[in-house]
């Protein structure tokens, strides 16, 4: 059925177009269904084929011909054949009419042009599944291990033969140590590092063998928060990331004794360290870590093992994030977006500087690829993650429950499940974040789409955070939780300008009243209320979970209490029960008209929806039944919906052969 969907959804474009001569169709309908096997399938060898015949019978559509050219030599790359070459020639040579598609040719010749053999690089793909594969490659590139979480034994992935095997843990395994934050492997692979959970400390130290033996806590501290980075090569220290006081630190913690050496201390403030990794050598520490500026960005640093004679490696305005070290230690790697795309690059260092200009390894590489680490010979094993899952609309009939458009797919530009949809108060506009995800580049990307025509327009914010989105009432703004170079908080984001204005400090979940200036959000202590001109809030209630609504008028807000669901004057008062019983938690909104309120069940075995009367009376579940439902939204006309689905993740083990120069492989 997933696959049936994603197809639908790549033709949905051709399916869509006004009627044409048959010919025409029936090549985008093949090029919509290469992409699916190409996109959707990993099937490579059938993605070419179907390229193949798109480029014999394109004919005069000579941009169709390019693009599957282009899309054919990806597909070569991914299989490591040198047939990707002949394509992207074939593309300049041929097609220089098509300027766009002919220069992202030339790039990816530039990048198979680039270190390693003549060849250039050989993209291989391992797993087509590799779930449970992960997290670290050992230093002899022999396995990948990671801990389970539920036993505490070592999982390890075989590479050469495609093998799991597990090392039972012998040790004791508790409530805190199935939490655990960060694993670090020893560079001989003979130890673990790794954080637990307690109550009043931050995450401890622990240490262990692989098979649970020799069980220790190096370090624990109160009211300190500790992030551990990387096991220096002798194994005599941990590099790590220490917050306590509000003052953060990059530290190294004695493996002998659990003594604290600081290296650096850094700026209060907004901050993010990426990743911090020790030369091979073990003499110096490569780091990158965001810090202040307009934007804020993150650049590549390198010091000595003892915190001196820091330099910025390869600077630039654009991002910049650390790989690693080469195995050889004469090079570092990391990705930047300093070409418009987030790419692999390399730069040469000797005696703790850079040496010459950095060159660009990989083209669109991706910023979210998960590196599992450098083989000996240079190889890099990496994981790539593709969330499915998508938008669907329809319609309903709220008198009955049932459904009177059935369900179907919604293209959209990014893959994965849209998050947090949302209409707009007029019904023109349906808000939601594409490309859900963590603090980073890339994702959260506040989206607005005409109900009219499909089309989505990307707002652009300078934040590098958002979540928990809402519109104002007047729809000339969105409300949302923000992070900037200073810090994170409510802010109000104009749908034109993409300006933004901090409305408050903290809180989560913010609603703006009619009138412009009442602020309602999540508190530390409740539901609270606050005026945007005087600054002076209050309490509303005290919910039981972290879902609530803001009615339409701004005079109630509907929330969960005690397995009840709730509504209670914005003014205070005693709060009055409309249901309970139906699920144990509830997602919940207002319909426009503020006559219903939407009940959608977040309990592991049920997404059902149910239609509640405001003023209270009997709920209606609707007739919808979909298991992996995420966010539903109805149009302000009571009739129309729309809901995400997020069907989880695939996620696929690459390497990346031929990755050193042959003079340095020999070393």
């Amino acid at each position: 059925m997933k696959k049936i969907i994603a197809l639908l959804a790549l033709l949905a474009p051709a399916l869509l177009l006004p009627a044409r001569p048959a010919q025409k169709l029936s090549l985008e309908a093949r090029m919509g269904a290469a992409q699916h096997q190409e996109q959707v399938e990993g099937n490579f060898e059938a993605a070419i084929a179907g390229y193949k015949k798109v480029i014999a019978e394109a004919g005069r559509n000579r941009a169709l011909a390019a693009k599957a050219l282009l899309q054919m030599g990806q597909c070569y790359e991914k299989l490591g054949n040198a047939e990707a070459r002949t394509a992207y020639q074939r593309l300049v040579r041929d097609y220089a009419d098509q300027p766009e598609l002919a220069a992202q040719a030339r790039v990816r010749l530039a990048a198979l042009g680039g270190p390693g053999r003549a060849g250039g690089f050989v993209t291989r793909r391992v797993l087509t599944d590799a779930s449970g594969v992960g997290e670290v490659l050992t230093a002899d590139g022999k396995y990948i291990s990671h801990i389970d979480r539920g036993t505490g034994d070592v999982v390890q992935f075989e590479v050469a033969s495609g093998q799991r095997r597990r090392i039972t843990n012998r040790g004791p395994w508790g409530e805190g140590e199935n939490w655990y934050n960060y694993q670090l492997f020893s560079r001989d692979g003979k130890q673990i590092a790794y954080g637990s959970r307690r109550k009043d400390f931050g995450p401890p130290l622990r240490i262990r063998n692989l098979d649970g033996s020799g069980l220790r806590t190096l370090y624990s501290e109160k009211d300190s928060y500790v992030q551990y980075l990387d096991w220096s090569p002798d194994a005599g220290s941990i590099l790590a990331l220490r917050e306590r006081n509000e003052v953060k630190e990059l530290t190294l913690i004695s493996t002998a004794d659990g003594s604290v050496r600081v290296l650096r201390s850094f700026a209060s403030g907004w901050f993010e360290l990426q990743r911090a990794r020790f030369s091979p050598d073990g003499r110096s520490v490569a780091l990158s870590f965001v810090r202040e500026g307009s934007p804020p960005h993150g650049d590549v640093f390198l010091m000595t093992a003892d915190g001196r004679n820091e330099v910025v490696v390869a600077g630039h305005p654009a991002e910049d994030l650390l790989i690693g070290w080469t195995p050889d230690g004469r090079s570092l790697v990391f990705l930047s977006d300093r070409s418009g795309t987030w790419d692999m690059w390399t730069v040469h260092i000797t005696g703790g500087k850079q040496q010459g200009e950095p060159e660009l390894l990989k083209k669109d590489f991706g910023y979210y690829s998960e590196v599992l680490g450098f083989a000996p010979d240079g190889s890099l094993y990496y994981k790539t993650v593709t969330r499915l899952g998508g938008l669907y609309n329809g319609a309903v009939d709220l008198e009955t429950g049932k459904v009177l458009v059935p369900p179907a797919p919604v293209t959209t530009r990014y893959t994965g499940p849209p998050s947090q949809p949302t209409w707009s108060p007029d019904g023109r506009n349906l808000l939601y974040l594409s490309r859900r995800g963590g603090i980073g580049p890339g994702n959260n990307i506040l989206t607005i789409r005409s109900t009219a025509t499909g089309e989505e327009r990307f707002l652009s914010p300078r934040l590098r955070f958002v979540n928990q989105i809402s519109w104002a009432p007047d729809g000339r703004s969105v409300l949302a939780l923000g992070i900037t170079e200073t810090g994170g908080g409510i802010f109000r984001i104009d749908t034109e300008t993409s300006e933004i204005t901090k409305l408050r400090d903290r809180g989560s979940f913010p609603n703006l009243c009619p009138d412009g200036k009442t602020l309602v959000f999540r508190g530390e202590g409740g539901i609270t209320k606050r005026n945007l001109d005087t600054g002076e809030e209050s309490e509303v209630v005290k919910p039981g979970s972290m879902y609530y609504d803001l009615s339409p008028d701004g005079r109630e807000v509907v929330f969960q209490a005690k397995g009840a669901v709730k509504t209670v004057s914005l003014n205070g008062g005693e709060p009055r029960e409309l249901f309970r019983g139906l699920a144990q938690y509830y997602r919940l909104r207002w319909t426009r008209d503020g006559r219903y309120i939407i009940a959608q069940a977040r309990d592991p075995a049920s997404r059902e929806i149910w239609l509640v009367p405001a003023q209270g009376g009997t709920p209606l579940k609707l007739d919808l039944s979909v298991p992996k439902l995420d966010f539903f939204t109805l149009h302000p006309d009571n009739r129309r919906f729309a809901f995400s689905v997020d069907e989880e993740s695939k996620s696929e083990l690459w390497v990346l052969e031929n990755f050193l120069p042959a003079a340095a492989k020999k070393q």
